[in-house]
């Protein structure tokens, strides 16, 4: 009999693409084991429609409701959770995608499932289990634990009996793991797909932790990535991609490759990425990117006090941003910016830089995608700048009454406020 593997996300999650992690492992594993079928199983999309919440209810950080929708569920729909269940019966092992804010359903259903079938296998990956280890917290020695990508650690786990931490088993080579293909999911639910071009950030910006995600940086070939396009705009008549990489422009000769790639497949998509500020993007890659099809650009400018960029190690300075923007304008590029108030040397002078950046260029820079306070993550518990939480505040002020676009709902979303 084949063997059967199911990797899960719980709720709450993030709706605007399908987990992209467990299609990469369903995919791989898939590969290295011809008798091994993945099968996905979407919980955050099942229970967000079962639910009908507002979507702002679903995506709002609240850690009392985040705690709670596990017993919501059991009350509601028991007969939904007993089906899990039984579809899991058959898995040799189960793997779940751990995030902040799906912890407690995740945890709650692994104590289901463990009362039922005491022997399972389960294997708990993701970017929380990066912050469990950054922490120091206790790994429970029930369970397999991956830090890191999810690959080769997970298929290295379904082959090996092996110790219960795996750490950083990286891709190599990114172009062998097979095109993603999404059969798992109810795409009729996602009018988005995501994409990576890449794994890890060629930067070091000291607040940031994604840049301790991943060891090595790799990249998908231009090739690859278009014919990846080409399959899932076939199959799905999607014709909207979000990247999902720490930066699109690690390379500048890759990412000029792929958009040329794209004009000459003739694919007319449309797509979004991150970006940092940088000087090798001329008007005409810059005009390139957008023939390409780029609609949307996020850029972490955090700060416009010369000082606090030197600081976060960012590594530009506010007059190289100014300059980039007034590029990506004049190529017709959509963009917003992110920034960070409160950071530990940012004195008031240099917050009055950032807002008067703001307003003096109101015209150039299209939205602010993004405001939180300063939060240092490498502290238990993490550590939000209450200074920057009254700058976000003032600042948030300033906007509304200037008119200058933002994203409400991502003001003060990266930590719990209750």
């Amino acid at each position: 009999m084949k063997g059967i593997v199911y990797l899960i996300i719980c709720p709450p999650f993030w709706l605007k693409t399908p987990p992209i992690g467990l299609e990469y492992i369903k995919r791989y594993v898939e590969k290295k084991n011809k008798d091994v079928e993945v099968k996905i199983l979407d919980l955050n999309m099942l229970f967000y429609k079962l639910f009908h919440p507002d979507k702002k209810r679903w995506l709002k950080l609240d850690k009392a409701w985040e705690k709670n929708l596990f017993s919501l569920t059991e009350e509601k729909f028991p007969h939904v959770l007993e089906n899990i269940l039984k579809k899991i019966k058959e898995a040799e092992l189960v793997g779940f995608s751990l995030f902040l804010r799906n912890y407690d359903f995740t945890f709650r259903l692994i104590q289901k499932i463990k009362e039922k079938y005491p022997e399972k296998k389960i294997v708990i990956g993701g970017p929380q289990v990066f912050f469990m280890k950054l922490h120091k917290e206790e790994f429970n020695k029930e369970f397999y634990w991956i830090v890191g990508e999810g690959e080769e650690a997970f298929n290295y786990i379904l082959n090996n009996d092996c110790q219960k931490i795996i750490e950083y088993k990286e891709v190599k080579n990114l172009d062998e793991i097979p095109f993603l293909e999404f059969d798992d999911f109810k795409m009729q639910s996602y009018s988005i797909l995501p994409l990576y071009s890449s794994r890890g950030c060629s930067h070091n910006c000291s607040f940031c932790t994604e840049r301790l995600l991943t060891k090595k940086i790799r990249q998908h070939s231009p090739s690859y990535l278009v014919e990846q396009i080409k399959l899932l705009k076939e199959k799905y008549k999607i014709d909207t991609f979000s990247f999902q990489d720490s930066l699109i422009n690690i390379n500048i000769e890759w990412l000029e490759n792929f958009c040329k790639l794209i004009l000459k497949n003739n694919l007319k998509i449309k797509w979004e990425a991150q970006i940092r500020v940088d000087k090798r993007i001329k008007k005409d890659l810059a005009s390139l990117i957008k023939k390409a099809g780029c609609f949307n650009i996020f850029i972490g400018l955090e700060s416009a006090s010369n000082k606090v960029l030197e600081k976060i190690n960012k590594g530009f300075r506010k007059e190289d941003a100014l300059r980039f923007f007034n590029i990506l304008k004049e190529a017709g590029l959509h963009f917003e910016v992110s920034l960070i108030l409160g950071f530990e040397d940012e004195e008031e002078e240099d917050f009055k830089e950032t807002v008067d950046f703001i307003l003096k260029n109101k015209k150039i820079i299209p939205k602010i995608a993004q405001i939180n306070p300063y939060i240092d993550y490498f502290r238990k518990p993490l550590y939000v700048s209450p200074t920057g939480k009254k700058r976000v505040e003032h600042l948030v002020n300033i906007l509304k009454k200037e008119k200058i676009p933002f994203t409400k709902s991502f003001i003060n979303n990266l930590f719990y406020e209750n």
